[in-house]
């Protein structure tokens, strides 16, 4: 009888725990952040800046790389929205192979969750490279320098170091790769900031659409 008690308290414990990494976690993890009224995310036009994190291997990796296009991607394995994105992420930019682009996913999970964003690498077969982000003094060390608030955070940084797409929140990945290859990689620095600008745009006319729906 013992026995049976202690398992249903159990499955009632993690049934607890559960919910609170689902629905709690995410909302801590923003709060941190906007208790910093000084952060905002950075904009197109703006330089961004020169990082140094760790990666699952521990291996120091400085983002974004020189003289290339690079996609930073900012997440935690406790945002729902970003590992239903991870997939198809994976699998648009896996349509970029050949192309001079680089890809940093930072996860705000820290090194503490090294041993889970490893199974998760595993797990999702994900080879895409994974940054542990740093914490001091209860800040995101790399996170508030590009004015990350919330997960999914996204950029494009073009050869010269400029930021010519930023966006925060679910992304429409259908659209963005779609545009991604043939419209912004390649192209000059104009061309560029005009297409990707279109892509966001368009993007925000649907969000709004729906919203009136």
């Amino acid at each position: 009888m013992q026995s049976i008690l202690l398992l249903s308290n159990c499955r009632r414990f993690k049934t607890i725990i559960f919910f609170f990494l689902i629905f709690v976690s995410p909302c801590i993890l923003f709060a941190q952040d906007s208790n910093n009224s000084s952060i905002s995310l950075l904009k197109v036009g703006e330089k961004a800046p020169i990082n140094v994190l760790k990666d699952t291997s521990n291996n120091e990796m400085v983002f974004p790389a020189a003289n290339k296009w690079n996609l930073i991607f900012y997440w935690s394995l406790f945002c729902h929205s970003c590992i239903e994105e991870m997939p198809e992420i994976q699998e648009g930019l896996d349509k970029l192979e050949g192309k001079d682009f680089s890809t940093f996913f930072v996860s705000l999970d820290s090194e503490k969750m090294q041993k889970a964003l490893i199974n998760f690498k595993k797990r999702r077969k994900f080879s895409q490279t994974i940054l542990m982000e740093k914490l001091e003094n209860e800040k995101y060390i790399t996170a508030d320098s590009w004015g990350v608030t919330m997960t999914p955070s996204v950029f494009i940084v073009n050869p010269e170091g400029k930021i010519l797409f930023s966006h925060q929140g679910p992304l429409d990945l259908d659209l963005f790769f779609k545009n991604l290859p043939e419209q912004v990689v390649g192209s000059s620095e104009t061309e560029s900031t005009e297409k990707i600008e279109k892509i966001e745009n368009t993007e925000e006319n649907n969000n709004g659409a729906k919203n009136e729906q």
